[in-house]
């Protein structure tokens, strides 16, 4: 909304086309004490590079059937989203790539941010601005590649009303994250985390001359991040990763990656 907005704004059309932004949401999230807590956690000064993976319709309609439930008897019980089936398969490329065997010792999780505006009794505006999101976190089966679809659906579906109310009432979420993030700091933890603008009016964005022959996603300074962006026509999604150099070395040349990803993608 926020860039659309703007773009009319540019154009002359305010008046008529825009809504205004609300810039008060510390009356529903009041500011923490976040003594103890380094937001900057993550944010690492290895290098870290961003690579461009286009999945097409086609291919993405694979993944989904590939992840799809059948039941014990063989009967399609749920089908994966394509967010749900592309999620599923990268992270399990960068384990197989990447990982070796998993170690005991560590913590593996997938991270999906979610948006909390919609999950909030009553809904929240989409006009209130700000990053109005948590991660759901999915602790997935090591062994079993299927599950992952179902563990991060069910990690997503706990972040309801009552997560909301809770997360504005308490300090319970500022405390797991400093816990989680003394893990990070220790190398407890092996993260991988998603967040998805599929969906999201980015082509329709016109600031006067004309809109986008295609968006792209800037360079990250987080490892193991995974940014979605549909594709321009076609139904398409583009998977825009950041890893450190040396594991997207590894993840790149892997070959039952390379064999769902377009390998001439436009532009």
């Amino acid at each position: 909304m926020f860039l659309n907005n703007w773009a009319a704004t540019t154009r002359g059309d305010s008046d008529r086309d825009t809504v205004s932004p609300r810039f008060d949401l510390t009356t529903l999230f009041p500011p923490r004490i976040i003594s103890g807590f380094k937001p900057s956690t993550g944010i690492i000064k290895d290098k870290i590079v961003t690579k461009r993976f286009v999945f097409s319709a086609s291919m993405i309609a694979a993944l989904r059937a590939k992840y799809a439930d059948h039941g014990a008897n063989g009967v399609l019980q749920s089908r994966p989203t394509r967010i749900e089936a592309l999620s599923a398969f990268i992270w399990s490329r960068f384990m197989a790539t990447t990982q070796g065997k998993p170690d005991p010792e560590k913590l593996y999780t997938v991270l999906h941010a979610v948006n909390l505006r919609t999950r909030m009794d009553p809904p929240l505006p989409e006009y209130y601005f700000g990053n109005i999101s948590r991660f759901a976190i999915a602790l997935p089966s090591i062994n079993s590649e299927g599950d992952i679809v179902s563990e991060v659906r069910d990690a997503i579906r706990k972040i309801d009303d009552d997560y909301v109310r809770k997360l504005q009432e308490g300090s319970g979420h500022l405390d797991f994250m400093k816990e989680r993030a003394e893990k990070i700091t220790k190398g407890e933890v092996v993260s991988f985390s998603f967040t998805s603008l599929c969906r999201f009016p980015l082509y329709e964005t016109d600031f006067g001359w004309g809109k986008p022959i295609w968006v792209g996603s800037a360079s990250l300074t987080f490892k193991n991040l995974v940014v979605f962006m549909d594709t321009s026509s076609s139904g398409g999604i583009e998977a825009w990763i950041n890893m450190k150099e040396e594991v997207m070395t590894r993840f790149e040349s892997d070959e039952e990656l390379l064999a769902f990803v377009c390998s001439a993608p436009d532009p």
